[in-house]
């Protein structure tokens, strides 16, 4: 186990710590470990854009595929409703995809997504096609937020992993709106003064944005621990590991 983990551990387990949330103080103190740096650079590239596309770009962009601008705001309304009722079931299929497919597999899974899906709004300019595209973010949601909690509790100790979330998830993200709102903010206007028809200022942010999360898909399959590499929390096993674990005890057994 990494020397910082064992000190981050060692404040956990003293028995006169009142039992808090994770202060300002721990959280400043896990951002020693140089682990957590590779998943805080994946997020800032990734999870950042929920608010930066999302919130921010994709509901007036929707807004002008339609007649009037009233007659988008309310479909994007009714599509933003079912887009939650679907990311509420994915909750529960993504675990499945998990076990098929492993933590690691399933975090560059929703990054795939997450490519795809802003890209995809850029390339479509008709309302059909872009609400279906708009509905990928209910299986993509849950595609980061799943398995990067349980990437916490695979690769650090599972006592470490509500602080660890906090900090390489939550604040990660939000300290990414801050650096890529305003420039992304001025380049979508820039653009939007250059290309003023089909909305191709829009259009364009949208492919750079799709530009960055590709780039951090491909930092991440690089550096983003396996399953089995360096677990040092709970160890999480495949569906198909476990039949080949059953498979080799049943082969000692009659051996």
């Amino acid at each position: 186990m990494p020397s910082e983990q064992k000190a981050e551990l060692k404040k956990e387990s003293d028995p006169n710590a009142e039992p808090t949330n994770p202060s300002f103080k721990e959280m400043v103190g896990v951002l020693k470990m140089p682990t957590l740096w590779v998943l805080i650079v994946f997020m800032l590239l990734t999870n950042t854009f929920y608010t930066v596309f999302d919130q921010q770009m994709f509901p007036t962009y929707y807004a002008n595929l339609f007649p009037t601008e009233a007659i988008g705001n309310a479909t994007y309304g009714t599509l933003n409703g079912f887009q939650v009722f679907l990311e509420s079931a994915m909750m529960g299929v993504v675990p499945i995809i998990m076990k098929k497919v492993g933590v690691r597999n399933a975090l560059l899974l929703g990054a795939t997504v997450m490519f795809l899906r802003i890209g995809l709004c850029g390339v479509f300019h008709d309302p059909i096609t872009v609400s279906i595209v708009k509905l990928f973010h209910s299986i993509e949601v849950p595609l980061f937020c799943l398995p990067a909690f349980r990437y916490f509790t695979l690769h650090f100790d599972t006592k470490l992993s509500a602080t660890l979330y906090m900090v390489g998830f939550q604040i990660a993200s939000q300290v990414g709106q801050v650096i890529f709102s305003t420039p992304l903010g001025a380049f979508h206007d820039k653009m939007a003064q250059i290309l003023p028809n089909n909305d191709m200022g829009s259009r364009v942010t949208f492919w750079v944005i799709s530009a960055i999360v590709l780039c951090a898909l491909i930092y991440g399959f690089f550096v983003i621990k396996r399953d089995d590499q360096e677990v040092g929390g709970d160890p999480f096993y495949t569906d198909r590991q476990l039949r080949e674990m059953e498979a080799a005890k049943a082969s000692e057994a009659k051996a």
